[in-house]
């Protein structure tokens, strides 16, 4: 059967997504059903109306849409743009934009989605799970707490009754040690404190002396692929912090595989890379990825947070201190993970 093109106009016309075109100025010129119904107005009265003028307010970010979309080819994405209607309605939109060549003029392809309903469920489900990640938090930290604390009340108390000078050193001794550790729990809980010591650094480098340290630990047999790109140049950081950044994911990745597990450390160069208010131009992008069990759904969420952990004897730290770092270098790491596969990607400027 041959499709004709009053058949894909009535596909066009009953998509879910709004759609809206654009002349290379901003004017529309034309929007499908889904489009008129989410502005509350006809096409009739929009066509050939300045974008503007669509809304009282809005946040949609046709600076950078010109500047990448129009000018340069390239798709733009924006998870949440705030509008106000004409009828003084409130939304909340995601938009992609594409540009359009035909016959010989230049046009504007949007995709619109109202995301208010998303925002609400995903507001609702993070303040669930901060609620739960910081009662896991206070009953960590009280656990950890409690334990120098009982020591250094018992050799209190020692101290109060003995009168062998050894046996009081003794007990010193243990308050001094026991305080210490208090101490050395709260500056872990602080995080990472002291200035970058930013040098130029062949990445490859730091990764080959990562991978070494972890497979002297290699009695499970983990198979490990390098899938470097040789062309990276080298990346202004503080190379000891990197260092200590990948080495706890790669040993988080060889914790959890068993015998004849893989892990798989790629690098390339990435262009444009968004995230929330972070848009990195020119990024340097490290994937680790492994065939484990993958992340417990009850951890997924709150995966950074400090002192959540669900291994045996875990501090829950490593991964918080990591992204601390990666912030650090104006840098950020995204996860993704399903039963049989889990990857850390680390994103850094270039």
């Amino acid at each position: 059967m041959k499709l004709h093109g009053d058949f894909f106009q009535q596909m066009w016309e009953n998509l879910h997504t709004a759609i809206l075109i654009l002349d290379k100025n901003f004017n529309l010129v034309y929007a499908n059903t889904s489009c008129t119904e989410l502005l509350g107005q006809g096409l009739k009265r929009i066509q050939g109306q300045a974008f503007e003028s669509l809304f009282s307010y809005h946040s949609v970010e046709l600076e950078r849409i010109a500047n990448y979309t129009l000018k340069q080819g390239v798709d733009c994405h924006q998870h949440r743009a705030d509008v106000v209607f004409v009828d003084t309605r409130h939304a909340n939109l995601a938009l992609n934009s594409r540009r359009i060549n035909y016959q010989g003029g230049v046009f504007l392809l949007l995709e619109i989605r109202q995301t208010d309903e998303e925002i609400r469920l995903d507001q609702a489900s993070n303040q669930m799970h901060q609620h739960q990640a910081a009662r896991t938090l206070i009953r960590n930290l009280a656990h950890e707490i409690k334990n120098p604390l009982g020591g250094i009340r018992g050799a209190a108390q020692l101290l109060q009754y003995e009168v062998d000078q050894q046996e009081r050193d003794e007990c010193a001794q243990l308050i001094i040690h026991e305080a210490d550790r208090l101490r050395q729990l709260v500056d872990r809980l602080l995080g990472p404190n002291q200035r970058l010591q930013k040098q130029a650094t062949n990445i490859h480098q730091t990764l080959e002396n990562v991978l070494k340290l972890c497979m002297l630990d290699n009695n499970k047999n983990i198979d490990l692929i390098k899938d470097y790109d040789p062309s990276i140049p080298d990346v202004v950081v503080d190379g000891d912090k990197i260092q200590q950044v990948l080495l706890n994911i790669v040993r988080n990745a060889m914790q959890a595989l068993s015998a004849g597990g893989e892990i798989k450390v790629s690098t390339r160069v990435r262009y444009h890379v968004r995230r929330y208010d972070t848009t990195l131009k020119k990024a340097l992008q490290i994937k680790i990825c492994d065939n484990g069990p993958g992340i417990a759904p009850e951890v997924k969420e709150t995966l950074f947070y400090p002192m959540i952990t669900n291994k045996e004897g875990g501090s829950g730290l490593g991964l918080s201190i990591a992204q601390t770092l990666i912030d650090q270098h104006q840098g950020f790491i995204e996860c993704d993970s399903w039963p049989g596969h889990t990857e850390f990607t680390l994103y850094l400027p270039l």
